[in-house]
């Protein structure tokens, strides 16, 4: 019994060190994508009750993150308004990769 608690803590050891060892920094804070009818979902409770959002845009090189208010365009057309970066985001569904309420 004492050896399979070892060798089980030895491969919980061995596994936790190759995923630190091989990830990838540059992944970290980046968010899997969500499913659609998930984001229409989260999509449509921060539109109807004018949460702020934060969301990770799925961009042709690389992903970005943005946050503030949403408004619909379109049935799958977003537009997100950063008041504090001065930015505004004409989004499609398709371009969402993950949104969340902010704090």
């Amino acid at each position: 019994m004492e050896n399979l608690q070892q060798k089980h803590q030895f491969t919980n050891l061995v596994q936790n060190s190759y995923r630190k060892f091989f990830a990838d920094s540059a992944l970290e804070g980046i968010e899997p994508q969500m499913p659609t009818f998930q984001l229409q979902q989260f999509l449509a409770q921060a539109t109807q009750r004018n949460y702020p959002v934060t969301i990770q845009i799925n961009g042709s090189n690389a992903i970005y993150e943005s946050s503030g208010h949403l408004t619909v365009l379109t049935k799958n057309r977003y537009v997100l308004t950063s008041p504090h970066q001065n930015v505004t985001h004409l989004l499609k569904l398709q371009d969402i990769r993950f949104i969340k309420k902010m704090n």
